[in-house]
């Protein structure tokens, strides 16, 4: 050994990995060279490494496991939302009512609504009635009221002296 350190170990490493690299430890044939010419009868990938057979049976019994496990999962959850529901009261009549939104509604029919609100409208206007309970206070068609303010002072009545 050296006073920087083992001499020897780096070069050892260096010498592995090359000897790693050429496959001669491993018991393969060495590669050939990128440019050389292959066999065309050559499947061009490792035989021996890859069971097609045993790889298809695995993913069929994966595929079959991910089925049989998702059905059950379907048939659990059926089952227990089933035993709930029954372990719940029945609905009262409370419950089971149609709810109306509150007013306002929606109108079925927008212009029909209106023309009857301008035909009881116009029915006001045209018509003699009361205005209120008492009966003290009348209303007239507004065609009378204007002919009967026609030409006439707008002015309140002076009260008369005394």
């Amino acid at each position: 050994m050296s006073a920087n350190g083992p001499s020897g170990l780096i070069p050892a490493i260096l010498a592995g990995l090359t000897l790693r690299g050429s496959s001669l430890l491993n018991g393969r044939p060495p590669r050939p060279a990128a440019n050389t010419q292959r066999d065309p009868n050559d499947p061009g990938h490792e035989t021996r490494d890859v069971n097609v057979r045993n790889t298809v049976m695995v993913m069929a019994g994966l595929a079959l496991t991910v089925l049989a496990i998702v059905g059950t999962m379907v048939w659990m959850m059926t089952t227990f939302a089933a035993s709930q529901r029954r372990a719940l009261p029945a609905l009262t009549p409370q419950q089971t009512t149609r709810l109306a939104p509150p007013p306002p509604n929606l109108q079925a029919d927008p212009f029909a609504d209106l023309d009857r609100e301008r035909a009881a409208t116009e029915g006001h206007l045209a018509g003699y009635g009361y205005r209120d309970e008492a009966r003290t206070r009348a209303r007239i068609p507004i065609g009378r009221a204007m002919d009967l303010t026609v030409g006439r002072s707008l002015e309140p009545a002076e009260p008369a002296a005394r």
